[in-house]
């Protein structure tokens, strides 16, 4: 497990026959949030705790026990529960949607403070709750343990069979709709007609998925250009960024602000993201290339990285330096611990 200086970690119980919630709305999801409320309400019954911090819809947990328990509670709002449930369609009963949608706005109006991470859902919080409450937090580039000892971008280069000349073009994430995977995967052939020796290196997903792509990429013709890896560990992801050439956000739905585009930035190479409000609420042009969610113009943004060097240089160098000025650790430390220091 973690470890953490003054912080002690408790995990729910694996729930049999359940394995590992997948990410987004999920059944085996739902029980584990059950879980986790009973977790939480014995560790109220058995101790005594100053505050309850409850990220994303733990918040909602967290303001059903602070009413019995009395303590004050923390709101850290990492997207929209609704948005997040009406883009995945997991609900698609009215009813339910609404259920959520009022227990969501309960939870924003009764905490003593509402974090959030992006301009979006800082408008939404201070339409329920006072303007004073609402503290915008925004993610910084995550920290990744270090790489396997002898690994190496040259190493990785050669297991996944990518000549050392190839530029390469890295997408890491889930697949799911929101995330853009298949405008990702429709302007490959786009690419590939003008950069015939691009490798697109696409990293997550399940076993399912990635054959699923698979099997569309080799319909489109392009199966030599596309590696899917599936998931990877973390302490790989240095060695993925640092192998490429060329980073990738496509998503298509959603409001708040992906955490990869803060670890994308730093690593100093250009970004290729949809031209939409949950990129453009932190990116510009002068430290990412932005372009409509339509595969000729995403494509034609990649292209013109993969044309002029000089450009993919200035503009990864231009995203490296905002987001290590604007979006650290002292940084996040200290407006942490300014909502703590007002809580009441």
């Amino acid at each position: 497990d973690i470890d953490i200086p003054n912080v002690t970690v408790k995990r729910v119980m694996k729930i049999p026959g359940l394995g590992k919630a997948p990410i987004g709305p999920s059944k085996a999801k739902i029980l584990y949030d059950f879980s986790m409320f009973i977790k939480v309400k014995w560790l109220l019954i058995t101790n005594k705790y100053d505050a309850i911090h409850g990220v994303e819809e733990m918040g909602v947990t967290a303001w059903l026990l602070s009413k019995f328990f009395r303590v004050p509670y923390v709101f850290d709002m990492d997207s929209h529960i609704t948005d997040q449930l009406r883009y995945s369609g997991f609900f698609k009963d009215g009813f339910i949607l609404k259920t959520v949608e009022r227990m969501e706005t309960s939870a924003i109006k009764n905490a003593s403070a509402v974090v959030t991470v992006c301009p979006y859902l800082t408008d939404i919080a201070k339409r329920y709750t006072d303007e004073s409450k609402v503290h915008q937090i925004e993610d910084i580039p995550q920290q990744f343990p270090p790489p396997p000892a002898g690994a190496s971008a040259d190493k990785l280069r050669g297991e996944l069979n990518i000549p050392q000349s190839a530029p390469v073009i890295l997408y890491t994430g889930n697949f799911e709709k929101y995330q853009g995977i298949d405008l990702l995967i429709e302007s490959i052939p786009e690419v590939v007609k003008s950069a015939p020796d691009a490798i697109f290196v696409i990293v997550g997903g399940d076993d399912t998925q990635a054959k699923t792509y698979s099997r569309i990429a080799e319909n489109l013709g392009v199966a030599r250009n596309v590696r899917f890896t599936g998931p990877r560990p973390l302490e790989w992801m240095p060695i993925f960024h640092e192998m490429a050439d060329i980073l990738l956000s496509p998503r298509i739905e959603g409001t708040n602000t992906p955490l990869k585009i803060y670890t994308y930035l730093k690593t100093g190479k250009p970004l290729v993201a949809t031209d939409l409000p949950t990129h453009t609420q932190l990116l510009n042009r002068d430290i990412a290339m932005l372009a409509k969610p339509e595969k000729l113009e995403y494509s034609s943004a990649i292209l013109l990285l993969l044309k002029d060097t000089a450009l993919r240089g200035k503009i990864g160098l231009a995203g490296k330096e905002f987001v290590e000025r604007g979006y650290n650790y002292t940084i996040f430390k200290d407006k942490i611990e300014s909502v703590y220091k007002n809580l009441k």
